[in-house]
């Protein structure tokens, strides 16, 4: 019994063991990526957003419509139609004959037939309903393609704000890390009385306020990284790295693949669809018909009794009404195809305008560039003569932290610049929609 009851504890606590090391482990989210590029947000963010499967759908809406109408094209149309009617006066023969009973029709009638129609020639109206259906679901495809690709403007907001602000992040903690250095010295100057304690509170201010900046960094990283893996769906951590393909930076002889230009070319196509549609129906129709039923009075009214009856044959139906509106319709079309004209040759000047701006930001910001490596340079030789001189007791710590906020910012500014044309590059791609 005793060892019975030392079993139980022992597999009680194994048990406990087991599910206190695999609960956490199993609670937490995907592995995060060690590495993320700015190619993979793209196709991360289009995968997880919702909107992408409405073009599923609207296949699958297409699809069916298409069947719809070859199912009625194939199959002929059927319908059960009643009627019972009472009415005030009949049909009588206006002579009377002896020894002759000359029926009387009742006054309350009743008919239940059978109609069934099939369509013999149909002037290729199935073909073309179609080809309209098909190119409306293009159509509508397209505008959610639009709508998708204005994703990767928010990707590229927060990847390439990330990016600034690792840079950002790292060049205050090495401006954070030199301030408690030489606060380190400072204090044991000051201890040894070789050295003011007003210079060692200057330092402590400075170094409190960056302090203040790290932790506002970091909000901000965080905040930033957390909107990339909502809109990505990507395991991004802190410890996840943002890449950029170099391809991604190419901007020489780039196409204009935007999603507008095929939304376009498929409103032309669905008015032209439109068009031949509208021609259509001046065409005749000839279908076969055929009704079966019964009714009183039947086919010979004469007869009161109730009986079947059955008729067939060939109908011809040619709507030339059509022809009152057929020229209003087609101009309505053309002035359609025309907005249509207009709307592209809009969006095809913004955009060369778009285009024109983001190369000029890159002219600029190239140019900038050349010239931040050599006032990097400067403030660092300064900031370096600047130290020696507090190391000795010339200048104080505020002149020096002066110098050292220079030279962080003259860094901050250089490594800003970089990454603004990283990001005028990566807009420009971005516009052309590659």
């Amino acid at each position: 019994m005793f060892r019975t009851g030392v079993w139980v504890i022992m597999k009680a606590y194994l048990t406990g063991f087991i599910w206190f090391v695999w609960l956490p482990l199993l609670a937490q989210p995907g592995k995060a990526l060690s590495e993320v590029t700015l190619e993979q947000c793209y196709t991360a963010a289009r995968t997880a957003y919702p909107l992408l499967k409405q073009q599923g759908i609207l296949r699958q809406t297409g699809e069916l419509a298409i069947a719809t109408l070859a199912t009625n094209r194939r199959l002929p149309q059927l319908s059960v139609n009643g009627q019972a009617s009472w009415q005030s006066e009949v049909t009588t023969l206006p002579i009377e004959l002896p020894n002759v009973s000359i029926p009387v029709l009742s006054k309350d009638q009743y008919k239940l037939t059978l109609d069934a129609s099939y369509p013999v020639y149909d002037g290729s109206l199935t073909r073309l309903q179609t080809d309209l259906q098909r190119v409306t679901t293009a159509m509508s495809q397209q505008q959610v393609e639009v709508e998708l690709r204005r994703l990767n403007d928010q990707v590229n907001a927060f990847f390439l704000n990330a990016l600034l602000t690792d840079e950002n992040l790292r060049l205050t903690q090495i401006l954070l890390a030199d301030l408690r250095n030489r606060i380190d010295k400072l204090t044991a100057s000051v201890r040894f009385g070789t050295a003011a304690q007003m210079n060692v509170d200057a330092l402590q201010a400075e170094r409190l306020r960056t302090e203040q900046r790290l932790a506002d960094l970091n909000a901000t990283r965080r905040g930033l990284r957390d909107a990339l893996h909502l809109l990505t769906d990507l395991p991004i951590s802190d410890s996840t790295q943002l890449a950029i393909d170099p391809q991604q930076l190419a901007i020489v002889d780039l196409s204009l693949n935007r999603p507008e230009f095929q939304l376009y070319k498929a409103q032309h196509s669905l008015y032209d669809a439109q068009l031949r549609l509208t021609d259509n129906r001046m065409k005749p129709r000839v279908s076969l018909f055929a009704q079966g039923g019964a009714g009183r009075p039947a086919l010979n009214f004469l007869n009161n009794d109730f009986r079947g009856f059955f008729i067939g044959g060939l109908r011809l139906n040619w709507n030339l009404s059509a022809a009152y509106s057929l020229r209003n319709d087609r101009q309505t079309l053309a002035l359609n195809q025309q907005a249509v004209d207009i709307q592209q040759a809009t969006f095809e000047k913004n955009l060369a305008v778009q285009l024109r701006q983001q190369q000029t930001e890159i002219d600029r910001l190239q140019a900038q560039l050349g010239q931040d490596a050599e006032i990097v340079a400067l403030r660092t030789r300064v900031r370096q003569a600047a130290a020696v001189q507090f190391d000795n007791g010339v200048i104080a710590a505020r002149d020096y932290t002066t110098e050292l906020s220079n030279e962080n910012q003259a860094l901050l500014n250089q490594k800003l610049h970089e990454l603004q044309l990283l990001q005028a590059k990566v807009q420009y791609r971005t516009l052309t929609g590659n």
